[in-house]
Parts: structure tokens; sequence; C-alpha cells
């Protein structure tokens, strides 16, 4: 086969171009810290590292929903603290009235009070995390003006106008974890208001009877209040474990993307200092070759 300088040159164009490109491309794995640069660099890993990058995704939208959880079950241990707090109070009174020393006008005094708290309750039913009611089931919001999930009427009467559905929120693959507690099942199947009620009731009628009744009811209602409380620390301990299992995934998924697209710089300036002196020493055999300035050729 004839060779002529024609094909020498071209010849020695390609073989320097094939070099220059590897070092542009082993510049830019090192400069970026990625493997490849485009989807054709490194394919298998690429697709590998799409799904990787799908499952961190997954993994963050998780957490989100996860924060928004903690949150909710957070702001709704605070209101049934509440609420045990003022029906702890109510009993107080309660005990106070039943007294053999109280007369009508002290048992009227004390009346006042068990109302205030009575209204404080209702608006404790009423509480809201940002502008969605907690109490209200599934009908966080959607009420018209003046309307609220618990309404207390002139005669003492509450009126729950939520609905009984759970929310649930996505926390890991396959997993919905309920975040909250409905206004009925909370606190009109508690007798919460009731109790307070007949307390105000017995109280205003100077009833004895009536009022060491109501004690009982509020011992009924305190106690079922504190299971509730018991159902969403237990909602908030398993969102606290969804965390930490949403925590673990995301490192290990992060360690994998890393191992599969990052770049090793050891290995990446050993290829460079190598191609480099490839780079060079083509350069001087073919200067060698020609005997001209290869300015001239490439």
């Amino acid at each position: 086969m004839r060779v002529t300088m024609t094909t020498m040159y071209d010849r020695i164009k390609t073989d320097l171009s094939r070099i220059t490109e590897r070092l542009d491309r082993t510049n830019s794995t090192i400069s970026s810290g990625k493997i490849y640069q485009t989807p054709s660099d490194a394919p298998v890993r690429l697709t590998h590292a799409l799904g990787l990058r799908d499952n961190l995704a997954d993994i963050d939208q998780f957490k989100r929903n996860i924060t928004y959880g903690q949150g909710w079950v957070k702001a709704t241990e605070n209101a049934l603290t509440g609420v045990q707090d003022r029906l702890q109070r109510a009993k107080e009174l309660a005990i106070e009235g039943a007294n053999d020393t109280q007369n009508k006008d002290n048992r009227r005094a004390i009346a006042q009070e068990v109302k205030n708290i009575l209204e404080e309750v209702v608006s404790l039913g009423n509480s809201k995390l940002g502008n969605r009611y907690l109490f209200g089931g599934s009908r966080t919001t959607g009420y018209d003006d003046g309307e609220l999930p618990f309404e207390l009427d002139r005669d003492g009467n509450v009126v729950y106008n939520g609905n009984l559905e759970d929310i649930r929120l996505d926390v890991a693959p396959g997993i919905k974890q309920q975040i909250n507690l409905d206004g009925k099942t909370t606190f009109v199947d508690s007798g919460t208001f009731d109790a307070l009620r007949d307390l105000y009731d017995g109280l205003m009628a100077d009833s004895q009877p009536d009022i060491e009744n109501a004690i009982k009811k509020l011992d009924d209602s305190m106690t079922y209040i504190s299971n509730q409380t018991a159902r969403i620390g237990a909602m908030a301990n398993s969102l606290d474990v969804k965390e930490d299992l949403m925590d673990s995934q995301k490192i290990i998924n992060t360690e994998i993307l890393s191992g599969v697209e990052d770049t090793d710089l050891i290995e990446a300036i050993n290829d460079l200092n190598a191609t480099q002196t490839a780079y060079q020493a083509a350069l001087g055999a073919a200067s060698k070759v020609m005997q001209v300035s290869l300015a001239d050729y490439i």
C-alpha cells in the first residue's frame, strides 16, 4: 500500500485530534466532578443515575409530607392538651360548687367560669394549622362565612359541621399515614361538651346532685381525651420512624448516586497525566517525521 505525505498528515491530524478529545473529556470530568457530560458518554451509568435521582425526588416528597404531618399532629396534640387543662379546671370548679357550704349565688358565679371554659373548649376544637381546621375531618376548609367546624348555640349546645374522614399522607413507598382526628370522634363522642353543659346547668339550678353527676361525666371525658392524645402521640411516633427511614434511604441513594456519576479524581488525574504524556510524545514524533511546524497542518 502506497503511503503518501497527505495520508501521513491526515493520520497524524486524526491521532492528535483523538488525543485532544480525550484530554478535553478528562478535563471536563475533573472540572465538573461528573463522569459523563452527555448521554453518549456513559449511557448505562446515566440510566442508573436517572433512576436514583427519581428515587431521591420521591424521598424528598415523602420527607416534605412527613414534616407537614409532624406539624399537624403537634398542633393537634397542643389543642388536646389545652382541652385537658380546661377540663381539669372545670372539675376543680365542680368540686368547689358541690361543696355544702356553697349557696345559690356562689354557684351561679362559678357557672360563669364554666361557661367560659365551654367556649374555650369549642374554640380549641376550631384550632387551625395555617388556614386549615385540625378537627374538621377532611373538611379542613370550605366553610361559609361565619361557619366553623364547631358552633355553640345560645342554649349551650354544640353543633359539629365537619366530617368523619381521615387525612392520610404518603410517607413511604406504598405507605399512607393518618395525621388527624375528626371532631366528632374526638370531642362529641367524648361527652366533653355535654359534661360542661350539665355542670353549668347544675350550678345555675343550684342542684348539688346534678353537679356531682357532672363531675363523673368530666372524669369520663378527661379519660377519653387522654386516650385521644395518646392516639395522636402514636401517630407522631410513627411519623418520626418514617422520617428516620427516609433520612437513611436518602443517604444510601445519595452515596450510590455519587458512586455512579461522580469522578474518581485520583484516577482521572492519572489518566490526564498519561494522556498529556501521550499527546506530547505524539507531537514530538510527528514533528520528526514531518520536519515542519505542525501549525501549518493542524
